[in-house]
C-alpha cells in the first residue's frame, strides 16, 4: 500500500510540475487560451485570471503530492 501511495505522490507532482509550465506559459501569452467555453463563456474571467488560478492549483498539487500539503497520517 505505501508503494501505490508513493506512485500517486510521484504522479501528483509530475502533473503539477507539467501544470505549473503550462500555466506560467499562459500567464506569459494569454492569447493560448481559447474564450471558447460551455454554458458561461460570456461570464467567463479573462485568460490571465484562469492561468493563475490553474497555477496556484499546480502548486497545490505538487505540495500535495510531495507530502508537504498532507495532514499527518493516522495509525
Amino acid at each position: 500500500m505505501k508503494t501505490l501511495y508513493r506512485l500517486i505522490g510521484v504522479l501528483m507532482v509530475v502533473a503539477g510540475c507539467l501544470g505549473a509550465i503550462a500555466c506560467t506559459w499562459a500567464l506569459l501569452d494569454p492569447s493560448i487560451i481559447t474564450g471558447q467555453g460551455g454554458l458561461w463563456s460570456s461570464h467567463a474571467p479573462s485568460p490571465r485570471w484562469r492561468a493563475a488560478f490553474g497555477l496556484l492549483l499546480s502548486i497545490a498539487l505538487v505540495l500535495f503530492g510531495s507530502g508537504r500539503l498532507r495532514h499527518r497520517r493516522l495509525r
